[in-house]
């Protein structure tokens, strides 16, 4: 995926810091979606990404927001048989995480086909579905999940905090939703001064934000933010 002769970006209508530059210097995959395209443009980014997704991330960038995320979501000492929805899994990376972890009941949502064949490929999801991420994900208030988890997809978007309320939907009341932000992604997109009147606007408690890593070859970090709405 990477193309060494293509010039190195080192501006753009955003404002890189360095973990950017070295990301979508390194990986055209990744600067394309850090460009906010519109939603065709990205699914067509994901489809002829996915067969090399977790290699391109996980050996070329370092990726290990997942690990973290899991990590912190296994310590909240949820019993093994919940129900878990895995929102924008992608190739199941976090589900085989969860999965290793111990947890039975866990489904995955994400709008790419392409990505979805790769997770289904791992057998570690009861059932997957397409999910638009930036709507109303239209799960019935009888099907909410015990459990719910996102990472790597909120940064640059889309889905952008405007659509972080959807997510809760997903979630029976009081139920803990783990969502991990590109640090990066929070910083240019302005997640600082959007991210708590998003929230007060729809109810949302936050009951953790604290820093992960997410692409360590790059230095990116990330945010690990754990939401409940009664």
């Amino acid at each position: 995926m990477n193309d060494s002769r293509e010039k190195p970006v080192r501006s753009a209508a955003i404002m890189l810091d360095d973990g950017m530059a070295s990301a979508i210097n390194r990986n055209q995959m990744i600067r394309r979606t850090y460009e906010n395209p519109p939603m065709d443009e990205l699914m067509g980014i994901y489809a002829a990404w996915a067969d090399d997704y977790d290699s391109d991330l996980i050996d070329g960038h370092g990726y290990k927001a997942p690990e973290d995320a899991v990590s912190s979501f296994v310590e909240l000492g949820l019993a093994k048989n919940v129900r878990i929805l895995d929102v924008g899994c992608g190739t199941g990376i976090v589900g085989l995480l969860l999965r290793a972890a111990g947890f039975t009941q866990i489904d995955g949502g994400d709008l790419s086909a392409e990505m979805r064949a790769v997770a289904d490929g791992h057998n570690v999801y009861n059932q997957l579905f397409q999910l638009d991420m930036t709507a109303d994900y239209k799960i019935a208030f009888e099907d909410a999940y015990d459990a719910v988890i996102c990472v790597g997809v909120f940064g640059f978007g889309p889905p952008h905090v405007q659509h972080l309320h959807h997510i809760m939907g997903a979630a029976k009341p009081g139920a803990p939703v783990m969502v991990t932000v590109n640090g990066s992604g929070w910083n240019v997109r302005g997640w600082d001064a959007s991210f708590g009147p998003h929230l007060q606007k729809h109810g949302i408690t936050c009951v953790r934000n604290e820093p992960i890593r997410h692409m360590t070859k790059d230095g990116i970090g990330a945010r690990l933010i754990e939401l409940r709405r009664s």
